[in-house]
C-alpha cells in the first residue's frame, strides 16, 4: 500500500482508507461491516474515517468494536465534530464522546465536519487544546471550499 506523509505529523498514512458513513450499525449487516473494516485493515487500509454524526455515534461504536483487539499504533483514526458542536466546550465534549464510543485514548486526526455559525477561531482553540491534552494528534477541516479556507 502506498503511503504519504500526513501533514507535519511525520506519520506515513496509506493513500487509500476506509469510511464509515452510512455503514450498517445493527444486526447481521453490522457484523458484515465490522468484518469488512477488519479485512480492509488487513489489506493495509489502516486509515479509517468516521464522525459523530454517522448513525448518531453508532458508526464510531461499530468501529470501536471492529478494532478492539488491534494494536492502536498501527491504525490512523480520524473523526469529525459537527458544526452544532463547534463551540469551545462543546468541541471538547464531542471529542471525548468520540473517544469513548471508539474506545481509544486519542484520535490521529479530528476535523470540523463543515463550517457552521461558530467563529472558526473558537473551534480552532478547542482543537489546539485537544492536541495539547494528547486527545488528538492533528486537526483540520472537512468540506470547506476555497473561500472558507481563505
Amino acid at each position: 500500500m502506498i503511503a504519504r506523509p500526513f501533514g507535519s505529523t511525520g506519520r506515513e498514512v496509506p493513500v487509500i482508507g476506509q469510511g464509515t458513513w452510512n455503514v450498517p450499525v445493527r444486526g447481521e449487516r453490522a457484523d458484515e461491516a465490522k468484518r469488512a473494516l477488519r479485512r480492509g485493515i488487513e489489506l493495509g487500509m489502516v486509515h479509517v474515517d468516521t464522525a459523530e454524526m454517522y448513525g448518531d455515534g453508532a458508526a464510531e461504536r461499530l468501529l470501536g468494536e471492529a478494532i478492539r483487539d488491534l494494536p492502536r499504533e498501527q491504525l490512523f483514526l480520524a473523526s469529525k465534530v459537527l458544526p452544532s458542536n463547534a463551540r469551545y466546550d462543546a468541541t471538547i465534549r464531542a471529542c471525548e464522546g468520540s473517544l469513548r464510543r471508539i474506545g481509544v485514548d486519542y484520535l490521529d486526526c479530528y476535523l470540523l465536519h463543515w463550517r457552521g455559525g461558530t467563529p472558526l477561531g473558537e473551534t480552532m482553540r478547542a482543537l489546539e487544546q485537544l492536541v495539547r491534552d494528547g486527545k488528538i494528534r492533528a486537526l483540520g477541516v472537512s468540506n470547506f471550499d476555497v473561500d472558507d479556507l481563505e
